[in-house]
């Protein structure tokens, strides 16, 4: 059982999900988390040979999902090691009878080598052979539903999929005119923003309207977009099979065949864990990949920022993507963002907005006209600021009226391209020796938006990124890297290439501080990230950002020394500022930093409230003894665990020793940092 071949089975069961029982589908967002741990402990078990383990990871698979093909395939290979073959071979006939129906695939699996040579294996092969591209008995088959525009399309059993790969669902619409009238007819229905340039425009027929977009709301209605305001925009609403799971609430978990502009003006307001939606993808491992695929599917989605970025709490935002747009407000804030997005839409020619479409462009493009046309954005080189890019937007910054008309304005040969990121070489921090948290330094990497938490006491933290811009950009294209947000003199961006497609970028150690606005003076909200874009220029145009954002918690208070050593970290929050517990758990101590006369770290005094200090050494491990030079000989290991703090309450971490044992030694008198080895 190969990875790459679970890999390959796995896009073969993204097909074989479609003519699964359809009343299970909406089960998918509750079953997904599960069978993703499960795919995980799989592929681990795979690679260290636990064959009883495969088996007890496929058996829950299979009970968790019963219908997919795979999880029964891969029960299959797994029951092939064991000397009896008969429940083998009942499970991959139970595979092939559910679509697993590949008989190269089964024919050439390794891990069936072991039921290749008795009869029954040549049997399976002839029925999936004599089924393979045949409907799943007993399931009916999902199918677009025929939808004219401007009418309900609902999602339904019939016509939606769980997608795998994805981790959301697809639904299938064929979308049609009922009138199949031109959009000249229509000019005097568009009743939404900048609507005398769009009539104009759409009775000249150059504009498309709203004819095959999509608005989708997942708030059940509490803040809901007019579409009767624009002709051709079609409502998606969920049917009764969908809604009893509330698959129709928060943040979005469907792929279409069409553009859409979405909207959930929901947050988590009471717990421990109270969040707008947007600091909820940002914190979910899983979640920006999601807000990326949408990207990518010409989604165009709008949240409030409800009280994550306002006076009292700062800015709490720990990344900041273009995947969405984040108005300044709570209910309703959303609206003027969601109807000029929809003016825009139905500004651009139709050439245009098909090439958009094709090109998986649209909501990159529509990104860079938001941002183009703030009224922050002073010259055009305002652009290339933070005057263009905040995390949250003001509705008092949005000029409408610019943004048709500059999507009416652009032609096919000024679509900007995508510029796509890559990590190609990143810190590497050592938990219980850089830092004291359960969560690592990395906060997601996706093509167009990297993070990361700084949790290492290292004053300076550095990356090496790469850029490239898709379709090939022409000869002499350069990549611009700029700071949008953080001091200039404390981040250093260094061109490895001539055309800056390399870089590597320092930054130094922000903490909590104050921003400077659009008119170069400090905001009066608080924030602890920096935030970087790169940008190519196409023609007149740059490109839509791509992000880098490193984000410093702010529970902590740290201290340098003038040669940059660290010397002290405060973790006990005296300031008591907000700190996401989910980025981060509450430490009741702090940490002063030794360091030898070359600056080399030999460990630290750590001091609790009411509590004896605790010394460590540089490899964190707890000091037992010392000579009689103050250096530690002995030391035990330690482990950091999270304890629950009370009802509630977020847990806070917490320390213990553990059974490890390590012996200092050192090579002479000046030796202060010494060697160490594990006690057997």
């Amino acid at each position: 059982m190969r990875i790459i071949k679970w890999r390959t089975a796995w896009v073969l069961a993204v097909a074989a999900w479609a003519v699964l029982a359809h009343a299970s589908v909406f089960e998918m967002p509750q079953k997904f988390p599960r069978h993703v741990q499960l795919q995980q402990q799989l592929i681990q078990s795979v690679r260290a040979g636990r064959i009883e383990e495969m088996e007890r990871v496929c058996r829950e698979g299979v009970a968790l999902l019963p219908q997919d093909p795979t999880w029964q395939y891969n029960l299959a290979c797994a029951l092939a090691y064991r000397a009896d073959k008969a429940e083998a071979f009942a499970a991959l006939e139970r595979a092939i009878e559910l679509g697993f129906r590949d008989p190269a695939a089964i024919r050439n699996d390794d891990d069936l080598k072991q039921l290749a040579a008795l009869p029954q294996f040549a049997t399976l092969l002839t029925k999936a052979e004599s089924l393979q591209g045949k409907p799943v008995d007993g399931v009916p088959q999902v199918s677009p539903s025929v939808v004219f525009m401007g009418n309900p399309a609902e999602i339904h059993g019939s016509n939606t999929v769980w997608d795998f790969e994805a981790g959301c669902f697809k639904t299938l619409f064929t979308l049609r005119n009922v009138d199949l009238k031109k959009i000249s007819a229509y000019a005097d229905s568009y009743n939404g923003p900048a609507s005398g340039v769009i009539r104009g425009w759409m009775t000249e027929e150059r504009a498309s309207g709203n004819f095959g977009d999509l608005y989708v709301n997942r708030d059940d209605g509490h803040s809901q977009l007019d579409v009767t305001n624009f002709p051709g925009l079609t409502p998606v609403v969920y049917g009764e099979e969908a809604r009893p799971h509330k698959v129709h609430l928060g943040l979005p978990n469907t792929l279409f065949g069409q553009p859409v502009i979405g909207n959930s003006s929901m947050s988590m307001t009471t717990g421990p864990l109270w969040r707008s939606l947007p600091r909820t993808i940002v914190t979910d491992p899983f979640q920006p990949f999601v807000a990326l695929r949408l990207y990518l599917n010409n989604q165009c989605w709008f949240y409030p920022e409800h009280r994550d970025h306002d006076p009292e709490n700062g800015d709490l935002y720990p990344a900041n993507t273009p995947y969405y747009v984040i108005s300044q407000g709570s209910s309703f804030s959303d609206k003027p963002f969601m109807e000029a997005f929809a003016a825009a839409m139905a500004a651009f020619t139709p050439e245009v907005k098909r090439l958009l479409v094709t090109r998986q462009a649209l909501v990159p493009t529509l990104q860079m006209i938001l941002r183009a046309t703030q009224r922050t954005v002073k010259q055009p080189d305002d652009y290339l600021t933070g005057a263009a890019h905040p995390v949250v937007f003001d509705v008092r910054d949005l000029n409408v009226e610019a943004m048709v008309r500059m999507a009416n304005a652009l032609t096919p040969e000024q679509i900007p391209p995508l510029v796509t990121l890559r990590t190609l070489k990143d810190a590497q921090t050592e938990p219980g020796v850089d830092y004291f948290d359960m969560r690592p330094e990395g906060l997601f990497d996706t093509p167009f938006a990297i993070a990361r938490v700084v949790r290492g006491v290292g004053r300076t933290r550095s990356m090496t990124i790469g850029a490239a811009a898709a379709p090939q950009p022409s000869p002499g294209t350069v990549y611009h890297w700029v700071v949008l947000q953080g001091d200039p003199e404390k981040v250093k961006i260094q061109p490895l290439k001539p055309d800056g497609s390399q870089v590597t970028v320092t930054v130094a150690y922000h903490g909590v501080y104050r921003p400077k606005g659009a008119d170069g003076l400090p905001t009066t909200l608080q924030t602890s990230r920096v935030d970087l874009g790169c940008f190519v220029k196409h023609g007149s145009y740059y490109s839509a950002p791509s992000m880098v954002s490193f984000y410093y918690l702010p529970n902590e208070e740290r201290l340098y020394r003038d040669d940059g050593q660290i010397q002290s970290v405060d973790y006990t929050n005296s300031a008591h500022r907000y700190a996401d517990p989910l980025l981060t758990m509450q430490k009741g101590w702090k940490d002063l930093y030794t360091h030898n006369a070359q600056g080399q770290l030999t460990g630290w005094y750590r001091r609790r409230t009411g509590a004896a200090p605790e010394r460590f050494t540089h490899r964190g491990h707890r000091v037992l003894a010392t000579d009689t030079q103050d250096r530690p000989t002995k030391a035990c290991g330690v482990e950091y665990l999270p304890r629950q703090a009370g009802a509630g309450l977020p847990p806070t971490l917490t320390y213990a020793d553990t059974q490890q044992r390590f012996t200092y030694t050192y090579e002479n008198d000046a030796d202060q940092v010494g060697r160490v080895t594990e006690d057997e």
